[in-house]
């Protein structure tokens, strides 16, 4: 991976364990929205690569190889996310201590077919009843509307990437596929983590993500990677609900 700069902040002492967030942009940290909600809730630990053209996985495994042994909780967060959630570190706590998760996020499903029968292959297909989570996105004029997928926590196959929690502790060897730069790395990551044996699901998190996704040419050359590599396969939780613990 070609030299980027980094921002990154000391190591808060609080109670509990450490989070880490961790983002990569293509400009500056100080210019996203990210960096400005972490201000607000007074989280000063973050990872940010700034002037990064490479693609996400190769800088979210430079952390996890860095951090490998620790235990650490790793935030993987898109730099256009808002977090506007005075409760973020309770929460996370609670999904890992508590529900026993590995990887955490806002929004997911409980089951996914690899190459369905639609020319997307998105995680969040039908049927809508497999949801759960939500995001704020934001609509022309500076309106703001609330997507909400389903009811939450709840175990899941798949995470969406702009908000991936990652317990260090249980992840061992599990890195991002590098192939992925921009597109399908996390459903990639999660359906590796799910095969491990790992706990995915969703936890209850006010986000604000002012990108909605874009329908590109390197989302189809992605797209066409993604389904040589796993296929047509059907992953599916017979009871999304089973692992929690409330």
């Amino acid at each position: 991976m070609p030299p980027v700069r980094t921002a990154r902040s000391g190591v808060i002492e609080r109670a509990g364990r450490d989070l880490l967030f961790v983002s990569s942009t293509r400009g500056r940290a100080e210019e996203t929205d990210l960096f400005a909600s972490l201000q607000k809730l007074g989280v000063e630990d973050a990872w940010f690569f700034e002037g990064n053209e490479n693609g996400l996985p190769a800088c979210y495994n430079t952390v996890l190889d860095e951090y490998a042994g620790t235990d650490v909780i790793v935030v993987f967060t898109h730099d256009d996310v808002t977090i506007g959630d005075a409760f973020l570190r309770e929460k996370l706590a609670h999904a890992f201590d508590k529900q026993g998760y590995g990887i955490a996020g806002v929004a997911g499903s409980s089951q996914f077919n690899t190459n369905p029968d639609d020319p997307l292959t998105k995680w969040c297909q039908p049927p809508d009843s497999t949801w759960s989570g939500a995001v704020e996105h934001d609509l022309p004029g500076g309106l703001k509307y609330m997507t909400s997928y389903g009811p939450t926590p709840r175990r899941c196959v798949v995470l969406d990437g702009l908000f991936l929690a990652v317990d260090n502790t249980q992840i061992g060897a599990l890195r991002f596929d590098e192939q992925f730069a921009f597109d399908f790395y996390d459903v990639d990551f999660c359906l590796q983590a799910h095969c491990a044996g790992l706990a995915l699901g969703t936890i209850g998190i006010y986000i604000n993500h002012r990108s909605a996704g874009i329908d590109s040419a390197s989302y189809h050359e992605a797209q066409a990677l993604f389904r040589t590599k796993w296929g047509s396969q059907h992953y599916k939780l017979e009871s999304s609900w089973s692992a929690l613990t409330i």
